[in-house]
């Protein structure tokens, strides 16, 4: 199976339980996305692999316009459900490539994705194509988990497990690196901590035959540990763990 059959299958399949997921929609989290993205309400801005729009309808009311893009289109129908729900009548959403986005030059005052890049063969190209779009003076802003250099092979490991669509999680100095490689000047970054109870992630997760116990040996083994990256820790007979997100924003000078 192809890496992009392989994104297929697994958001197909994860595209009725991720926007379920609670931590997801965590205000914390996505407070700190927006205050990295410093929306202004003459913004026109653009969500790169926007899933089932939870960042695209969170932005929206703070600028003027936002499309939301995604390759799956059984994300981006449960996208436009979300908002039609909600009322938004400045949102659109668009099937896409990443590699290749489907705009002209200079398109957008804001760029974004969160929990992307961690699927993607070459984010630089994605990250080029993100610099591309967005105007002069723009921002660009990425979201992602981001282990530690020293953890950052077993967490891919683990997370490889849970999703086979995964390739590899930045960690900040790559992340960052990525960015001085696309030309964009990077002006803020922010870390924080998104909670999540194991079992719960496992429910909205189609890993291959056996992972779902494979996954659940290598947390209880990494209680106390966090050989993992993620701080796994009992919450009274339930394992939960925090995955380490880092936001970076540059600006297209």
């Amino acid at each position: 199976m192809s890496h992009a059959e392989l994104i297929q299958e697994q958001f197909s399949r994860q595209a009725g339980t991720f926007g379920e997921v609670a931590s997801h929609s965590a205000e914390g989290s996505l407070a700190v996305l927006l205050e990295l993205c410093a929306p202004k309400p003459s913004d026109e801005a653009l969500d790169l692999a926007c899933g089932p729009g939870i960042v695209t309808c969170s932005v929206a009311p703070h600028v003027k316009s936002i499309r939301g893009q995604d390759i799956v289109p059984a994300m981006l129908e449960r996208a436009e459900a979300r908002r039609a729900s909600l009322g938004l009548g400045n949102v659109s959403f668009d099937s896409g490539d990443s590699n290749a986005l489907p705009y002209s030059d200079a398109s957008f005052d804001l760029v974004l994705t969160r929990f992307s890049f961690h699927h993607l063969l070459d984010p630089l190209r994605t990250l080029l194509e993100m610099r591309r779009v967005c105007k002069d003076g723009g921002r660009v802003v990425v979201a992602d988990v981001a282990p530690s250099v020293a953890t950052n092979e077993r967490y891919d490991h683990f997370e490889r497990i849970r999703d086979p669509s995964h390739t590899h999680a930045l960690n900040e100095p790559e992340l960052l690196a990525l960015f001085a490689a696309a030309g964009l000047q990077v002006i803020a970054s922010a870390r924080h901590g998104l909670a999540m109870a194991l079992e719960t992630q496992l429910a909205a997760s189609f890993p291959g035959p056996g992972g779902t116990d494979e996954l659940r040996r290598l947390f209880r083994a990494d209680l106390g540990v966090n050989a993992l990256g993620v701080d796994a820790r009992l919450a009274g007979d339930e394992i939960v763990f925090s995955y380490p997100v880092l936001v970076v924003a540059g600006e297209k000078r």
